[in-house]
């Protein structure tokens, strides 16, 4: 990488990075909420492309971590600090969350008969599976048994074992100093998405995706990877918004012709997936007077994630012909509401200190 043009990207301050993800996790709720009831539809609302907000608005949250993650290593070149800038900003939060299912959420509305010792054991070996992202969003015997989404309280934050597992990987890649490279970003990137588009293409044609869980992990995979090959050939990128905008349409046209045109392939799902993410990055990177709203937006985008699933879930507990657009409705405000609270009591502290220990460390 040209390491002027990288510093340069890497200390531009990012105004408005909050404001994008929590649009996109606001979508990837709305999407979530809309098909919980058994009174709704299989699909999602806001579908487009043939796929759901959610898988759309999970790859877009990758692709903009691996983008981020290779920021992040250029402006101070630890992968120590690296890793505990995620642990201290992801962790406390989780363990809050998962501590609320555990003490609160479950001994209200479990149905079990177990002993209490059980109880206990059971409770705390979720607890730390969750938090340790070993085996997070697993299901929870005694709590909604009898949901549509069987037991999962905590159901979208599966996808912190595989953000763990690219974190790693990349600090891991950086510290070899494999990573530093932006050809070998791009070529892991390629690799990446050609595997998942093969191997996708495959598994949908023979019924082969529910049959494997690792499959939903090589989606968010060559996610991050192209996120992080992003940043690494910004330089070769356009700069005018005559550029930019070509590249949108470019993208848009290619999921159009995929989509309307010709036979299906998760080519589809990859370039909406692109054309989003592109689409993020210019909005993050270009000041412009029609964006000037999305300035400065609190970090509340970990609160809003950990909470829709489970008020969404408890919502259609407590009130089973809550369905449709009431019940979304309840549940952003709620989730709003609660990731505000959160943000103010655990997070946005831990946020601050930690911002603040990294510019001391990267100043000495």
């Amino acid at each position: 990488m040209q390491q002027a043009d990288t510093q340069k990207w890497a200390q531009m301050p990012l105004t408005r990075l909050n404001a994008v993800r929590t649009i996109i996790v606001l979508l990837i709720a709305i999407g979530y909420a809309s098909t919980m009831s058994p009174l709704d539809d299989q699909y999602e609302v806001l579908r487009h492309l043939g796929y759901d907000p959610s898988w759309f608005g999970l790859q877009i949250l990758f692709c903009l971590s691996g983008y981020l993650a290779v920021r992040s290593l250029t402006r101070h070149g630890s992968s120590i600090r690296y890793l505990m800038s995620r642990i201290l900003r992801n962790g406390p939060l989780l363990a809050a969350f998962t501590l609320a299912t555990v003490t609160v959420i479950y001994p209200i509305f479990c149905r079990t008969d177990a002993p209490l010792a059980e109880e206990v054991v059971k409770l705390t070996r979720y607890f730390f599976l969750t938090v340790l992202c070993i085996d997070p969003g697993a299901r929870l015997p005694g709590l909604l048994d009898d949901a549509k989404y069987m037991c999962l309280i905590q159901g979208a934050i599966w996808t912190f074992r595989w953000g763990a597992l690219a974190h790693i990987s990349m600090a891991l890649g950086w510290r070899l100093g494999i990573l530093k490279s932006k050809h070998i970003l791009l070529i892991l990137a390629v690799l990446g998405t050609v595997f998942y588009g093969v191997a996708g293409y495959f598994a949908a044609k023979n019924g082969f995706e529910a049959v494997f869980p690792a499959f939903a992990g090589l989606r968010l995979t060559y996610a991050f990877l192209a996120g992080a090959a992003l940043y690494g050939w910004q330089d070769k990128l356009p700069s005018t918004a005559t550029g930019k905008s070509a590249v949108l349409m470019m993208l848009l046209s290619l999921a159009l012709v995929q989509y309307f045109v010709l036979p299906w392939t998760p080519g589809i799902e990859i370039t909406g997936t692109l054309l989003w993410t592109y689409l993020a990055i210019v909005i993050i990177q270009t000041p412009m007077r029609v964006t000037a709203w999305m300035n400065n937006w609190p970090n509340i985008v970990l609160g809003l994630y950990l909470a829709n699933w489970p008020t969404s879930q408890l919502l259609i507990l407590m009130y089973p012909e809550l369905h449709g657009w009431p019940l979304i409705g309840c549940c952003i405000a709620i989730t709003t509401l609660i990731a505000i609270a959160t943000h103010a009591a655990i997070s946005g502290h831990i946020n601050r200190w930690a911002a603040t220990a990294l510019r001391r460390e990267v100043a000495i």
